[in-house]
């Protein structure tokens, strides 16, 4: 940062004094980059509006303001170096790989090392917080931070919140219509659809609870100050402030959401920017037929794909008019046709930006999908694990993509979706349409996330939005209980008015017939 950006950042302190004095911790220890990404532009926002800021996070984010201070007390690579690799992950299913017992232990050994780091005790020791802003992800084991500093708090999630998470606010979301996030369903479901997409959602929630909540509890009771006073974190999530969900409902179906449930997807999508200069030479001289932007994020490691698919992208890319930035690990590689180029790292939304590209072959991560419907580019989804099922099958319903499957990729199928997407113009026009409504709001994202961080702390907590559903159980939320008793009640009139009818009919029917059989005799 530059001597005249910190002048001005300690002049905008010092002017705001006592209005924007608060300290908001930033909790992330368990967050991948591209769940930091989702971060750091709120991050920046808030301090350069004078909040003090502590951001627990396994990556330095750049740029930063003076007012936040930065620990990073694991690595990423301590979360990401042994996890499986996601291109053999993807054989054994989205839910299989979500729920990998070694995954899972993985994360909690990063936790524990969380936990073993000196620097977290000084924290833990000689801080204190007005707010603290969490990664509900994968963070579980952290949630006792919160009541130790007995601060308000903010849950973040990177993506559409689940049922399972959107359930603690009492924003109960209906299977009928909502499709669970990792699976391939859209918001219109056929009634197997529904019956499936309804009992994965209940079972999900019930794994993710034994495989995180359980352990998670033990876990901050055992290396927090008076732990085993803390409450459980069923108890924390339920007295939280507010969740910001980092989805739009132009991309991810609308929903019906209470006011302390807030969507901000698209807080990091920003305009482009100028190009490092041998990029730009390469992507400005592409001609009429422009170029392709491939990138798999930056959990997936390209260079780890099977050598099949490295090889069938490498021939169909060599046939290709257009030009090719392709984002891997290593400065080199075999046989590199002369159109395409290799780059460690990319300003992915610069690139985006650019007037010539055409295409962008991506993961199909929430991050890139936000930003490729920002800057109205076409689509070509690779989907790999998590949510990116679900993302790129709502980036096809929206029309401006298509998806092809990495375990049974073939040349012909990948070249005839890349022509597909390049040639028919329907596909760029319905991204640039949907851009334009992206961008049709009254406030950004990130205004808008500003906004309601800082209602929070002036409204300590701001407990006025809670909805009354969240004291609801599951049998009272949708009035089973009611229902039951409306059942019974009616089960009993129905019986009151059969005995009624049988006596009635006994005593008029079954007189005459009496009297009918007297009168025979006689």
């Amino acid at each position: 940062m530059s001597p005249l950006k910190i002048f001005q950042s300690l002049l905008l302190i010092s002017l705001m004094g006592t209005c924007f004095g608060e300290k908001i911790l930033f909790l992330l220890p368990l967050a991948s980059r591209s769940h930091v990404h989702v971060f750091e532009p709120l991050m920046k926002a808030l301090g350069e509006r004078g909040h003090e800021i502590v951001n627990l996070s396994p990556m330095e984010s750049k740029n930063m303001p003076p007012t936040v201070r930065q620990l990073q007390l694991i690595t990423v690579e301590d979360l990401t170096g042994k996890m499986p690799d996601p291109f053999e992950q993807r054989k054994l299913g989205t839910l299989r790989a979500m729920t990998n017992s070694s995954s899972i232990e993985h994360m909690h050994k990063a936790c524990i090392k969380f936990y073993e780091n000196p620097q977290l005790s000084e924290v833990l020791k000689n801080e204190k917080f007005d707010l603290i802003i969490i990664d509900i992800f994968l963070n579980y084991c952290v949630l006792g931070v919160i009541p130790h500093f007995n601060a308000s708090s903010i849950l973040v999630s990177t993506m559409a919140a689940p049922s399972y998470l959107s359930n603690i606010f009492g924003n109960r979301l209906q299977p009928s219509f909502v499709p669970c996030a990792f699976l391939k369903y859209t918001d219109q479901m056929s009634f197997l659809e529904r019956l499936i997409n309804t009992v994965l959602d209940s079972v999900f929630a019930i794994m993710w609870d034994r495989m995180f909540v359980e352990r998670s509890e033990e876990m901050y009771r055992k290396y927090l100050p008076n732990g085993d006073q803390l409450p459980n974190i069923a108890e924390i999530q339920a007295n939280s402030s507010m969740m910001f969900m980092n989805s739009h409902f132009t991309l991810n179906y609308p929903r019906p959401l209470l006011p302390d449930v807030i969507e901000v997807g698209g807080m990091h999508t920003r305009p482009a920017k100028k190009l490092p200069k041998d990029l730009d030479d390469f992507l400005s001289n592409s001609g009429k037929d422009g170029f392709i932007l491939f990138s798999l994020g930056s959990v997936v490691k390209a260079k780890n794909m099977p050598e099949e698919s490295r090889k069938i992208f490498l021939n169909v890319f060599s046939r290709l008019k257009q030009r090719v930035i392709w984002k891997w690990e290593t400065e080199t590689m075999p046989d590199l046709p002369p159109n395409v180029k290799l780059s460690k790292w990319l300003p992915q939304q610069d690139v985006l930006g650019h007037p010539n590209i055409r295409l962008f072959m991506t993961h199909g991560g929430l991050l890139s999908t936000q930003e490729s419907v920002y800057h109205g580019v076409p689509v070509l989804g690779i989907p790999v694990f998590g949510d990116q099922d679900l993302n790129v099958m709502q980036a096809e319903r929206g029309g401006y993509a298509k998806m092809v499957e990495i375990i049974d990729i073939t040349e012909e199928k990948l070249e005839n979706t890349i022509l597909e997407l390049i040639n028919n113009p329907t596909y760029a026009q319905k991204a640039q349409a949907l851009s334009k409504l992206v961008k049709d709001l009254p406030q950004t994202p990130l205004d808008k996330a500003v906004y309601w961080t800082e209602y929070v702390l002036r409204h300590k907590g701001a407990p006025h939005l809670r909805s009354a559903a969240r004291d609801l159980n599951f049998f009272q939320y949708y009035v089973l209980d009611v229902a039951a008793v409306l059942i019974v009640l009616l089960v009993l009139i129905i019986y009151l008015i059969s005995c009624c009818c049988k006596t009635i009919y006994r005593r008029t029917c079954g007189n005459k017939a009496t009297r009918n059989v007297h009168l025979k005799k006689e």
